[in-house]
């Protein structure tokens, strides 16, 4: 693993973070700097490529390694992680007894909490990638939309999400929902990512493999491209299109009903040269130059 990767990776384990995570982060605002001021000069047309740099762009970016493994092995592992470090926070106080999974799809967190004893919940708006481990562990889950959730008020203590808030359609109302069945005092753990307008905001990167595809090209050069091309693309409504200052603006409108435990955003600078290359494209969909270049959110809220 390059030192980059481990340093991304280390930037998204759960809380508390290390010194270097603050390292990293200037970094990536050194390295950014100087498209930053390219950035911010520039106009906002042409605001699209075409088909021929987008050809010229797929070849020059080859497909990169997974390192998120999803073998069985890989999903266990990372559900103990997860849980151990959760329960971390809470100090495993008797206080936090009642876990949500928002967004559980393989329901391995959920898992590995039963392991440890904890009543766990865990929804997701489809139920086909449950785990047979999960399903046989004594979780309970359920096909639920989190923007509708089906249970009564304050019946959780510790309400979590892993890579789902980017996919929510709204993600206004799952915080509603959200701190309506979360107890006072409770606590909302997130971790969520890449975000829109991010070098991977786009989700598509195992077959279009340019940075910043949804800043650069149009929906329908994509589709195009991907069908005179072969290249399976995920559906766009799969995202929820917000970037990073859209999420800014809804952690401010509730600071009356939930308060900032630990907040952290995380940077990635790897590709800001394409903002160079090409700044009225990304001009175009953003005047936050932090949009770009601020992938992923970790915070732990605690409901007033």
């Amino acid at each position: 693993m390059t030192y980059k990767r481990q340093m991304r990776q280390l930037a998204k384990r759960i809380i508390p973070k290390s010194p270097l995570v603050n390292t990293w982060a200037a970094w990536c605002r050194l390295k950014a700097r100087h498209a930053r001021r390219i950035f911010e000069e520039a106009g906002d047309s042409p605001a699209w490529l075409g088909t021929a740099e987008l050809d010229a762009l797929q070849r020059a970016y080859p497909l990169e390694p997974l390192y998120y493994g999803y073998d069985p092995e890989s999903i266990v592992a990372r559900g103990r992680e997860r849980a151990q470090a959760m329960l971390n926070l809470v100090h495993h106080s008797d206080r936090f007894s009642r876990f949500l999974d928002l967004g559980m799809w393989d329901g391995m967190t959920c898992y590995a909490l039963r392991e440890l004893g904890v009543a766990t919940t865990g929804i997701d708006i489809r139920v086909e990638g449950l785990d047979q481990r999960a399903v046989d562990s004594g979780a309970h889950f359920a096909a639920m939309d989190a923007a509708h959730l089906g249970f009564a008020a304050e019946s959780f203590d510790f309400v979590f999400s892993f890579n789902s808030f980017e996919h929510f359609p709204d993600p206004e109302l799952v915080l509603r929902e959200t701190l309506r069945v979360l107890r006072p005092g409770g606590y909302l753990y997130i971790d969520f990512g890449p975000l829109w307008l991010t070098p991977k905001g786009a989700h598509q990167f195992e077959t279009i493999t340019v940075p910043y595809v949804e800043c650069l090209f149009s929906k329908e050069t994509l589709t195009a491209y991907a069908t005179a091309n072969d290249i399976p693309l995920k559906p766009y409504e799969w995202m929820n299109e917000w970037p990073l200052s859209r999420y800014r603006s809804l952690w401010q409108r509730y600071e009356g009903q939930m308060e900032r435990v630990t907040y952290h955003e995380i940077y990635n600078a790897d590709h800001v040269d394409l903002i160079a290359r090409y700044p009225t494209c990304f001009k175009s969909k953003t005047r936050t130059f932090d949009d770009l270049i601020i992938s992923n959110i970790e915070a732990v809220f605690r409901k007033r």
